[in-house]
C-alpha cells in the first residue's frame, strides 16, 4: 500500500499550530479599579474611539469617565430608576440615555447636560440604538413596539408594530437602512427602516433538547451587522417528573438570511448580558457559580471557552469597546451590600472594528455553524485535582482507520498540557516504548488489562488509555483512566468536535486535558 506523505505533513503543521494557540489568545491588564458606593452598576457603554466610559446604574445615574486620564467627567442624576440602555453618537459628542420610567434623554458629553427629553415612549426602556451616520434612533422595551426619532431633533418618525412581548435588543445594519430587534417572544424581527415595516421575522428555535421551552434573557448584535447571539434559557421537566432541567444557551442567527449559524451549549449562569468581541472572535460572558464568580472568554469559532476570568464578586454588566482596547466589568464585591466597582481592563491581543473594511466576515457556509465546533461529553471535574502527584502513563490511543501519527501526535500534545498539573507526575515516553516492546505489545490495541501490565512495570499508579474516532465530519477523542492498583476504570472523558478536520485536534486536547488533571 503506497504510503501517504501529507498527514506527516499536517502533523507537523498540528504542532506548529497548537504552540501558537496561546499566543493568539488576547490578554487583559487591570488599569482601574473604580468604587461605585451605594448603588449596582447594570449597563455601561465605551465611545467607539474607546476614550470615554459611561456607567448606569440601578438608581438612575450615569457617570461619564475620561478612561486614560482615570477621571470622572460628569455625574448625572438621570432618570427616576434605573438606567435601561446608554449610546454614544458617532461624533462621541453627545449621549443618549434611556430608563424604566420612559424616558429617554439627550446629553451633551461636554457640558454634561441634559439637551432633550424625550417622553413618548411612556414604558420602561431596554434598548436604545443610533443609526452609524446620527439621523434615526429606535426606541423599544416594555411597550413592545418600537418608536423610530429623527435625531437629533427627537421627531418622532414612526412606529413599529410587530412584537407580543417586551422587546429585549434593537439594533442599527451598519447601511443604516435596516434595524433588528428581538424579543421574548421569540421573534427576531428586521425592519426596513424606509418603509417602517417588517421585511423578515424570524422565530428563535434553537433547542438542544427535544421538547424543551426556550426563554430569550438578552441578545447584541456583531459591530459589522453580520450576527446576533442571543442569550436563552432552556428548559424541560425532568424524568419522573421531578423538577426542571436548565441550560443557558448562546445562539447565533445570521442577519442576512436569518439562519441559525450555531449555538454554544454549557454556561454556566443564566444569561442576561454579554459582550461581543469587535473581531468578532469571541464572547465574554458571566460564568459564575455560587463559588467562582468568573468571566468565560468563549471562542466561538470553535464552540469552546477559551479563556476563564476570576472577578472579586457577583458580575452585573461587561462590555467591549469597539477598537478592542478596553473591556470594563462591573461586580458587587459583596452581593448581600449595594457597594458595586469596576474593573477597567487594557486588553493586548484583540483586533478592533474596522467600520469600512471589506471582506473579514466569518464564514457560515458550513452545514452547521461557524465552522469547527466543539463540546464535552463528559463531566468537567478533572479525575486528578487533589492530593499528592500522582505517577501517570499516557499510552498512545487507538485511531481506527485514521494515520499513526495523528494518535502519535494526540498523547504528546496531552502529555505537554498534563505535564503542568502540580497533581501528575508524567513516565517518560522512552520508558514506556522500552517496556511495550520487551512485553512484545502493540503501541495501540491495548486491552485493560495490557495496560494494567504496563503500569506495573513502569511504577505507574494510573494509566491513561483512549481512542480518536471519525465519523463523517465528528471526530470524538476519548480517554481513560485506569488505577493500575485495582484495575478499575476511574473515569472517562470524551470532547467531540463537528466539522473537524486534522487541524482542530490541537484544540479538542486543550479541552479534554483539564478534565483529566487539575493545572
Amino acid at each position: 500500500m503506497k504510503r501517504s506523505y501529507l498527514f506527516p505533513f499536517l502533523v507537523i503543521c498540528l504542532v506548529l499550530f497548537y504552540s501558537t494557540t496561546l499566543e493568539a489568545q488576547f490578554s487583559l491588564y487591570l488599569e482601574e479599579r473604580i468604587p461605585i458606593p451605594s448603588e449596582s452598576v447594570e449597563i455601561m457603554a465605551i465611545s467607539r474611539d474607546g476614550r470615554f466610559l459611561a456607567l448606569g446604574d440601578n438608581r438612575g445615574r450615569i457617570s461619564i469617565r475620561d478612561i486614560e486620564a482615570k477621571r470622572v467627567l460628569h455625574d448625572l442624576k438621570a432618570h427616576n430608576g434605573s438606567v435601561g440602555s446608554i449610546v454614544f453618537d458617532a461624533k462621541q459628542s453627545s449621549l443618549i440615555s434611556g430608563g424604566s420610567d420612559g424616558k429617554v434623554i439627550f446629553w451633551d458629553l461636554y457640558s454634561g447636560k441634559a439637551v432633550l427629553t424625550l417622553k413618548e415612549f411612556r414604558n420602561s426602556v431596554s434598548s436604545v440604538s443610533l443609526s452609524p451616520d446620527d439621523r434615526l434612533l429606535a426606541v423599544a422595551g416594555e411597550r413592545r413596539d418600537i418608536l423610530i426619532f429623527e435625531y437629533p431633533v427627537g421627531t418622532v418618525k414612526g412606529t413599529m408594530k410587530g412584537h407580543k412581548k417586551n422587546i429585549v435588543r434593537v439594533a442599527f445594519n451598519p447601511a443604516g437602512n435596516q434595524l433588528l430587534s428581538v424579543g421574548e417572544d421569540k421573534q427576531m424581527i428586521v425592519w426596513d427602516v424606509n418603509k417602517l415595516s417588517i421585511a423578515r421575522k424570524i422565530s428563535i428555535e434553537a433547542r438542544t433538547m427535544r421538547g424543551s421551552g426556550l426563554d430569550v434573557r438578552t441578545a447584541e448584535v456583531s459591530y459589522d451587522g453580520f450576527f446576533v447571539g442571543i442569550g436563552l434559557r432552556e428548559h424541560i421537566l425532568a424524568k419522573g417528573g421531578r423538577g426542571m432541567i436548565f441550560k443557558h444557551n448562546l445562539s447565533f442567527y445570521e442577519w442576512k438570511t436569518g439562519a441559525e449559524i450555531e449555538t454554544l451549549e454549557g454556561n454556566k449562569k443564566e444569561i442576561h448580558f454579554f459582550a461581543v468581541s469587535p473581531d468578532k472572535n469571541y464572547v465574554v460572558t458571566d460564568n459564575s457559580t455560587l463559588q467562582n464568580p468568573e468571566l468565560a472568554v468563549w471562542n466561538i469559532q470553535k464552540g469552546i471557552i477559551e479563556q476563564r476570568f476570576p472577578v472579586e464578586g457577583e458580575i452585573t454588566a461587561v462590555t467591549l469597546s469597539e477598537n478592542g482596547n478596553w473591556m470594563a466589568v462591573a461586580y458587587r464585591p459583596d452581593p448581600r451590600m449595594m457597594e458595586c466597582a469596576v474593573n477597567v481592563y487594557r486588553i493586548s491581543g484583540m483586533e478592533g472594528y474596522e467600520r469600512f473594511a471589506s471582506g473579514g466576515n466569518i464564514q457560515s457556509t458550513q452545514p452547521s455553524g461557524f465552522g469547527a465546533a466543539m463540546k464535552l461529553t463528559t463531566p468537567e471535574e478533572p479525575l486528578i485535582g487533589f492530593g499528592e502527584r500522582r505517577r501517570m502513563a499516557v499510552l498512545t490511543f487507538d485511531s481506527p482507520g485514521l494515520e499513526a501519527d495523528i494518535s502519535r501526535t494526540t498523547a504528546y500534545l496531552l502529555e505537554g498540557k498534563l505535564g503542568n498539573s502540580p497533581f501528575v507526575e508524567l513516565v517518560e515516553r522512552n520508558q514506556i516504548e522500552s517496556v511495550l516492546s520487551e512485553l512484545r505489545y502493540q503501541q495501540t490495541g491495548l486491552t485493560t488489562s495490557d495496560a494494567v501490565e504496563v503500569g506495573k512495570h513502569v511504577n505507574a499508579e494510573f494509566i491513561l488509555i483512549g481512542s480518536i474516532n471519525k465519523l463523517g465530519s465528528l471526530l470524538i477523542i476519548s480517554a481513560k483512566l485506569v488505577n493500575v492498583e485495582t484495575s478499575q476504570i476511574e473515569g472517562t472523558r470524551e470532547v467531540q468536535c463537528s466539522n473537524a478536520t486534522i487541524e482542530n485536534i490541537s484544540d479538542m486536547v486543550a479541552l479534554l486535558a483539564p478534565t483529566i488533571a487539575r493545572y
